[in-house]
């Protein structure tokens, strides 16, 4: 996908999304077992939606808003399993360190955002969809300081590649038309949906809240 968005024009790029989205599912299934018709909804919903946004984001802003929204609840519903967590931990962990971190990446988010909301053409559903976005980035990058299995590091990767993902799109769309952006927001945008699958395949077997790892 960043090859092609190198040497040829965005809509060229657009057949990949269907074929990577294939692949995550059937490696998914190849590799537990179970049609998961979430996962598949998931990866329909951000694939469409994404593609709209290359497309017009303008035009169908409302559209994208809800297409967004989808696919967070769908990713919400397959992380379900690490929102079981005991309160009472909480207090056993660095709070000022994760303070610190959650007001950095959303001073980050939302500078980006404040930049862009006056051009934004419809914010009725944009907003609510830019609530979750920020509701599950902060999930998947202070997650791991609660549960410190070595598998819930990937979910920093997850964080980390949807809000460069967010950054490079918005970036390209209202603020530098290199392609650079473009590019990176396609490789960040596979990676996170890589990383998230596999993060998905060692989630059914690992004890997401072993007293060892809490």
């Amino acid at each position: 996908m960043g090859l092609a968005t190198v040497f040829f024009d965005v809509e060229y790029t657009f057949v990949f999304f269907p074929l990577y989205a294939l692949f995550l599912f059937l490696y998914h299934y190849a590799a537990t077992g179970i049609f998961s018709k979430m996962l598949l909804v998931y990866l329909v919903t951000a694939m469409s939606f994404e593609i709209l946004f290359l497309y017009d984001f303008e035009k169908y802003v409302n559209v994208i808003s809800v297409l967004h929204i989808t696919s967070q609840l769908c990713f919400l519903w397959l992380l379900k399993p690490i929102l079981k967590v005991d309160i009472k931990k909480f207090s056993t962990h660095n709070l000022t360190e994760l303070i610190i971190g959650t007001l950095g990446i959303s001073y980050i988010v939302g500078y980006l955002m404040y930049l862009i909301f006056p051009l934004i053409p419809d914010l009725t559903l944009f907003i609510p969809s830019v609530i979750s976005f920020l509701f599950l980035t902060v999930l998947c990058l202070r997650y791991p300081f609660f549960n410190r299995h070595p598998d819930n590091i990937l979910l920093w990767g997850i964080g980390g590649g949807m809000i460069a993902e967010m950054m490079c799109a918005f970036i390209h769309q209202y603020v530098s038309d290199l392609r650079v952006f473009i590019v990176m927001a396609h490789v960040f945008g596979a990676f996170l949906k890589i990383v998230f699958v596999i993060y998905l395949i060692r989630l059914r077997k690992m004890k997401t809240l072993n007293e060892d790892y809490v």
